[in-house]
């Protein structure tokens, strides 16, 4: 009887052992296939020359953002009529607020957007860009061990001397009705 108990407990012994290896194996397949070169997670791969191409939102899109960044929904609104888009979204990343800024002063022309501000004040970056349309400002500061991303969208605004003949600017009604 204690035979039995014995053979049949190492049958059991070696199956398990068999689906341990089997894990581990499968474990270490998907890390090599996590760092074969489809991006960098961990968001350091930033800097000048990067492999690493820039991840696109479905709500931002044209506006590179760097990878490893992760949107914060509840922190950020976009919305879309027609051909105009207005929005705020904002990113958490491991990646330093100065490599970041890079990122965007080096990927914005590519999206067709040219700077037209570049401030830093207390370690907060503030960049603000300009396509034909639209108007982008990122605002990247430390928080913590994190770097916090802020991206604004919206149209660019024109002004009087640019607007179409017809379409006078509005006036707010005035207070007083015009005498007779």
């Amino acid at each position: 009887m204690c035979v039995g108990t014995w053979r049949s407990s190492r049958r059991v012994g070696a199956a398990s052992l068999a689906a341990w290896i089997g894990l581990a194996g499968v474990w270490l397949l998907g890390c090599q296939s996590f760092g074969s070169g489809q991006g960098d997670p961990g968001g350091q791969a930033l800097g000048p020359g990067s492999a690493a191409p820039p991840l696109q939102h479905q709500m931002l899109a044209g506006i590179p953002v760097p990878v490893g960044f992760r949107m914060i929904p509840v922190h950020s609104t976009v919305q879309v009529i027609g051909a105009t888009r207005v929005g705020r979204c904002e990113f958490e990343g491991a990646t330093a607020p100065d490599t970041t800024a890079r990122f965007f002063l080096e990927q914005m022309p590519a999206a067709q957007f040219k700077e037209t501000l570049r401030r830093l004040d207390a370690g907060e970056y503030t960049l603000r860009f300009e396509s034909d349309s639209e108007e982008c400002t990122v605002r990247i500061k430390p928080v913590k061990t994190t770097t916090v991303l802020v991206v604004d969208i919206g149209p660019v605004a024109k002004a009087a001397a640019e607007r179409e003949p017809g379409n006078p600017a509005r006036r707010p009604p005035s207070a007083t009705k015009p005498q007779p």
